[in-house]
């Protein structure tokens, strides 16, 4: 017997519910499976383009109270029932010799799992989306060098040891988790996120009749995905408002903690549009609905995440336009396949010259750039990545 732990699943539609959804139906061609995961609805489910799950995928739920998962306090809440629910179902559920694949959320679970193993003696893969505690210094929760940081990395450190496999998403992340736990450790294996089969480059597709807006003339920098506190979304607005460039859009698509501030922020004006979520279903669409897809993410996350929308920008052909910490995975990328434009956010300046200056009169560059894009798109195809797990 195998089982899949997460947090998220079917048929919740956020890219890590969907993720490990498709590699529950993977893995369910070779073995036997069983997923245990939070209550379906946790996050806001849509139309999903895989309508029925396997009936040979046996899931296990646990129920959670309403709470207001985008409040810190609330969403510690519910980690902490989350832990102590899908903890037991692990300890009741699991035999000795069993194959257990746990993700990184709920968080506390990392702590509970370590002990879980020594108890039932199950070999375990752990799929690392988030890098727990560090994630929580780059927004100030926690700071380096103190007793809590040093507490809390070292029991972390514990499970991912004890891991009989670690699977991370960049050579970043790999580094990271490498400085962490031990240079001698050898079982981490890279496998990226990919970009899923649907999504591809639209020809002569009317950006203008599908936003509404009128953006003709116009370079539209899209923003699509989680409008969480990692992002710096707000950051990147205000450098975008600081751009004197009438030829220039930003239209922002997605949900999360952020979203009031960033309705808050952007009312009124002309040049930055909140369209709110939109289903998966239409992610071809809204992803060539723009000319330059915009990835940011705050000083600090080098190593800690890779967002899975960079791999659909690359496969709907657009450059990507990311602000983030220097040789992090998205860094590299653009290095290596001359697909976008990299920044850090300590060169202010230099953000906003880009800004000032793109136009329409740059479109041959933007269309090179988003080839380049779209062709290194095929080595992050979902058959040639999900086989690697």
């Amino acid at each position: 017997m195998n089982w899949i732990v997460s947090e998220l699943f079917f048929p919740d539609e956020v890219s890590t519910a969907h993720i490990i959804t498709e590699i529950a139906l993977k893995k369910i061609d070779n073995e036997q499976l069983s997923v245990i995961c939070g209550p379906s609805g946790y996050e806001k489910t849509y139309n999903s383009q895989i309508k029925e799950l396997d009936s040979r995928i046996k899931v296990y739920r646990v129920r959670l109270p309403k709470l207001d998962k985008n409040k810190l306090f609330h969403r510690f809440i519910m980690q902490l029932i989350l832990t102590i629910k899908m903890g037991w179902m692990i300890l009741i559920k699991v035999k000795k010799g069993n194959k257990v694949l746990i993700t990184t959320n709920p968080s506390f679970l990392l702590i509970v799992i370590y002990f879980l193993k020594k108890i039932i003696e199950f070999k375990l893969e752990i799929l690392v989306h988030d890098v727990f505690p560090d994630n929580l210094l780059p927004i100030g929760l926690l700071k380096k060098n103190t007793l809590k940081y040093e507490f809390l990395n070292k029991i972390y450190n514990l499970s991912y040891q004890c891991a009989d496999r670690i699977i991370v998403l960049g050579e970043d992340m790999r580094r990271l988790m490498l400085e962490k736990i031990s240079p001698n450790y050898i079982k981490i294996d890279i496998v990226p996120n990919w970009a899923e089969d649907n999504i591809r480059p639209l020809e002569n597709f009317n950006i203008t009749e599908y936003l509404e807006l009128d953006v003709k003339d116009k370079i539209v920098f899209g923003f699509a995905g989680n409008l969480g506190r990692l992002q710096g979304l707000l950051e990147f607005i205000d450098l975008f408002l600081l751009s004197n460039n009438q030829n220039i859009v930003l239209i922002i698509i997605g949900d999360g903690a952020m979203r009031g501030f960033i309705e808050k922020k952007i009312k009124n004006l002309n040049n930055i549009f909140y369209l709110g979520p939109k289903p998966r279903h239409e992610q071809n669409f809204f992803l060539n609905a723009c000319d330059i897809g915009v990835i940011t993410l705050i000083k600090g996350m080098k190593g800690l995440g890779v967002p899975s929308k960079t791999y659909n920008l690359m496969a709907a052909g657009k450059p990507i336009f990311y602000i983030g910490d220097e040789e992090s995975e998205i860094d590299n990328y653009i290095n290596k396949y001359s697909c976008g434009w990299s920044f850090s956010w300590t060169k202010r300046e230099y953000i906003i010259f880009f800004l000032n200056q793109i136009s329409t009169s740059h479109l041959y560059d933007i269309q090179k750039k988003g080839n380049n894009s779209f062709l290194a798109s095929l080595n992050y195809t979902k058959n040639k990545i999900i086989n690697l797990i």
